[in-house]
């Protein structure tokens, strides 16, 4: 974990999350920059947290990150049942826009990279459009090859943005930015999921309704039946917060 970053955490089957909230998150992410700290955030969801039990790499991934967030109803009952504590909830996509809209009012610049063909260049233009002085550093689809990967990482090097959104899917995002961080020299970086798709208006978010009862899982299954082989990995979840509460291992 990165050094200079003084807060708790609760162990989520062995991925510690951090305990902060959405205004201190924004308020420590503020100071790091204004410091030239480089920081690389991890919002965390139950289906990340079984990759990395299932997964030394995705585990050691994690373990590099400076901030891992509580993204998900089930990580926020699985600290109460484990950690006793109650998390604030920091959706990634909430989370991405917010980094936005700071740098809109900061000018610092966002480089937007992954999703499907052309749609992260209709979530720059959203954005863009949503927050007037936005600067868009540039962006890329997540269709490329090992063949092409050098080309991206020289790409976004070149144009030195202050923050870098890859929406890539987990943990293919978490270990592509592992992997590059270093040379990248970005100032933020952040794994955002589906975040693009959202932005463009390609794909809705689930009713506040169902977020706030935890139902977001069913929203995207009911949405798109594909996901069905990764939500098996919830039930999995559950099972395993309540073995490791009852036996305390």
């Amino acid at each position: 974990m990165a050094t200079g970053i003084d807060v708790p955490t609760v162990d989520i089957l062995g991925v510690p999350i951090h305990q902060i909230t959405e205004r201190e998150l924004l308020e420590l992410l503020e100071r790091r920059q204004a410091a030239s700290q480089r920081t690389w955030l991890v919002t965390v969801n139950a289906e990340l947290v079984i990759r990395a039990r299932e997964s030394r790499e995705v585990a050691q991934t994690l373990g590099r990150a400076d901030l891992l967030l509580a993204d998900g109803s089930g990580i926020i009952w699985a600290a109460r049942r484990l950690g006793g504590c109650l998390l604030e909830k920091l959706p990634g996509v909430e989370i991405a826009e917010k980094l936005v809209k700071w740098a809109a009012g900061t000018g610092l610049s966002v480089y937007f990279l992954g999703a499907k063909p052309g749609v992260a260049q209709e979530a720059a233009a959203k954005m863009q459009s949503k927050y007037p002085g936005f600067n868009i550093a540039g962006y890329r689809d997540g269709y490329f090859g090992n063949m092409e990967e050098e080309e991206v990482v020289a790409e976004i090097r070149g144009l030195a943005p202050d923050i870098l959104l890859v929406a890539l899917g987990a943990p293919r995002q978490e270990l592509w930015i592992a992997k590059h961080f270093n040379e990248l020299q970005v100032g933020m970086a952040v794994g955002v999921g589906g975040s693009f798709d959202v932005w463009s208006g390609r794909v809705k978010r689930a009713p506040a309704w169902m977020s706030d009862h935890g139902l977001e899982w069913l929203y995207r299954l009911a949405t798109d039946p594909r996901r069905i082989g990764r939500m098996l990995a919830l039930p999995r979840f559950v099972y395993q917060v309540v073995c490791t509460k009852l036996t305390g291992r």
